[in-house]
């Protein structure tokens, strides 16, 4: 699970199949297990541009809101629309993320990421700002949740749990696909070496635009998923403190992972329920275990399954540094 480029498509599709299935069974609860798979397609869509393109961006939280809000209000508008709301609702999360990424790639290193803050910022007060639209602080109430035609043999919970799977194996699956593919390649040299792509030819800022686009879209499907589940959109799902909940799961679970990307959700999920009853500064437990995945796991959860693979096959089990 540590490279979705290596791996075989097998191999992959069984993972996010048995993730899929045993995560239920795992959280206790169908709706627990929808948000751990929702968080889980907005990490893996912040690896693509953290672990790939190399973009640290903090306006994941802006993608995430936008789908939320978008999904929100066709279906507050149109409730017949059903599930054909979710994929607006990601080009609602795609379009944000290339008004961010038109300004972010044009500058490097520090400068794009206080771009993607100041924007990420600026989608929270414009939500916050228009509350005839947005219900301000109170967010989206009163969402209805798409029709799947299963509610009648398996619940609305159960029937949702299954539209949100299915969510997650197409957003993974195609992440794969992109990063398979000669765009995903070109990623990959941008972020190795940024001045020799552009000297081999290609147009940096275009494939790194793209790839925010790719982020924002997938990223925005997750927020819709969220807002169905929840039967709202809260004003939360667009804050900065959203777009650092996805980079810790992003970097807990293995930013070049997509599905570690699922495991670093599951644990971030499972450290806010029970550590959060354990102890009111609980974040600072969570700081103290992100510190320490950097210093001593730098490939993730994912890696360290990897890492555990390999020992019991008998090979090294030294953890590369990505």
């Amino acid at each position: 699970m540590s490279d979705p480029t290596s791996s075989s498509p097998t191999g992959f599709y069984l993972a996010v199949a048995c993730m899929a299935l045993a995560m239920p069974l795992l959280m206790g609860s169908a709706s627990s297990a929808a948000a751990v798979l929702v968080f889980g397609i907005a990490a893996a869509a912040c690896n693509l541009l953290l672990g790939y393109a190399g973009q640290l961006s903090f306006a994941q939280g802006a993608f995430f809101g936008a789908g939320s809000y978008g999904a929100g209000l066709l279906l507050k508008a149109w409730p017949g629309l059903g599930v054909a709301a979710l994929p607006l609702a990601a080009l609602a999360g795609a379009s944000v993320a290339a008004a961010v990424g038109l300004l972010s790639v044009r500058q490097r290193g520090i400068y794009g990421v206080m771009i993607t803050l100041a924007m990420g910022q600026l989608a929270f007060f414009a939500a916050l700002s228009f509350p005839q639209l947005t219900g301000g602080e109170n967010g989206l109430l009163d969402i209805p949740r798409p029709v799947t035609g299963l509610e009648g043999w398996l619940g609305p919970e159960v029937a949702h749990y299954v539209l949100v799977a299915l969510g997650f194996a197409g957003a993974l699956a195609l992440l794969r696909r992109v990063l398979r593919s000669s765009f995903g390649r070109i990623l990959d040299a941008i972020r190795e070496n940024e001045v020799r792509a552009a000297t081999a030819g290609y147009d940096v800022r275009r494939f790194k635009l793209l790839a925010f686009c790719l982020s924002g879209g997938v990223t925005g499907l997750a927020g819709a998923l969220y807002a169905t589940q929840l039967r709202s959109a809260p004003l939360s799902s667009i804050d900065l403190a959203t777009s650092e909940m996805i980079l810790i799961m992003s970097i807990l679970g293995g930013r070049r992972s997509l599905p570690g990307a699922v495991l670093g959700a599951m644990a971030m999920t499972l450290m806010a329920e029970h550590l959060s009853a354990w102890w009111p500064r609980w974040q600072m437990l969570v700081g103290m275990v992100l510190i320490g995945a950097v210093l001593f796991a730098p490939n993730g959860l994912a890696g360290l399954a990897a890492r555990w693979r390999r020992r019991l096959a008998g090979g090294p089990a030294r953890e590369a540094l990505p």
